[in-house]
């Protein structure tokens, strides 16, 4: 092709360029969640309007803004309810709109279900189309790999086929026994951080939750204590810090 006939076409290839990339970016990011938004609605669901790029990330960040603002300010005592806690905005929608609503992370549509007759009846469905949404495997994989939390499909329905017999009744009652064999020397490290100091002490939890989390999981998973479970916890912790990090996309999940 010679240079004066490419330059006649170059601006036609540039302006199609331009023309796909802003159908594929409003299709991702407006109409096809629309598209789903509108289903919900039509069943008499609701839910916050969300922005264009971010959904209701804003909204999020301002609502917890907001409630650490007002516990500083000592209006009202802080609540023992983690959820009120670490998600402010479901108790705030959730006065809204009721037990079901949409709210949106991004591109991405989220049903929030806290309605208890809807959750059991979510929780004894078997069907397929009940697995897990696919953009966990594709954000998450490195994480979870193909386990049931991002499993679908029917490796989803024979990983909760199997898994399941480990939450029967008599199964649960017998996990008791190793949450109270991992608490008490986890309580008992704490006694003895306090009675070194007189009695009164700060102590920052995080760490030692994480660490007591993992050892009730490595004891009934595995049969093992955390000591002996350390080091696979330890990377486990290394990737979630890794995967965490700032991308250039950081606040608009799903076009990571």
């Amino acid at each position: 092709m010679e240079g004066a006939q490419w330059d006649t076409l170059l601006p036609f290839f540039v302006a199609g360029f331009v023309s796909f990339a802003v159908f594929y970016l409003s299709n991702i990011l407006w109409l096809r969640p629309e598209k789903i938004r509108n289903k919900l609605r039509s069943q008499g669901i609701k839910g916050p309007s969300p922005s264009l790029l971010y959904g209701n990330i804003l909204d999020m960040r301002r609502i917890v803004k907001e409630e650490k603002e007002t516990q500083k300010g000592g209006s009202r005592h802080v609540s023992a309810s983690y959820t009120s806690a670490l998600f402010p905005y479901f108790i705030t929608w959730r006065k809204e709109y009721g037990p079901i609503f949409m709210y949106s992370t991004g591109s991405i549509q989220l049903l929030h279900v806290s309605h208890p007759d809807l959750v059991k009846e979510i929780s004894l469905c078997k069907s397929l189309d009940l697995g897990r949404p696919s953009y966990i495997q594709k954000e998450r994989g490195a994480l979870f790999g193909r386990g049931i939390i991002a499993s679908n499909g029917a490796v989803w329905a024979h990983q909760r086929k199997i898994i399941a017999p480990e939450f029967f009744m008599d199964k649960v009652k017998h996990m008791v026994d190793l949450i109270v064999e991992a608490t008490i020397p986890f309580l008992e490290s704490w006694e003895s951080l306090l009675e070194s100091e007189g009695g009164t002490r700060e102590i920052v939890v995080d760490e030692d939750l994480r660490s007591f989390s993992a050892d009730v999981i490595s004891r009934a998973s595995f049969g093992s204590s955390y000591a002996k479970g350390e080091e696979i916890f330890s990377r486990l912790r290394q990737l979630q810090k890794a995967m965490s990090k700032s991308s250039i996309l950081i606040g608009i999940p799903g076009l990571r």
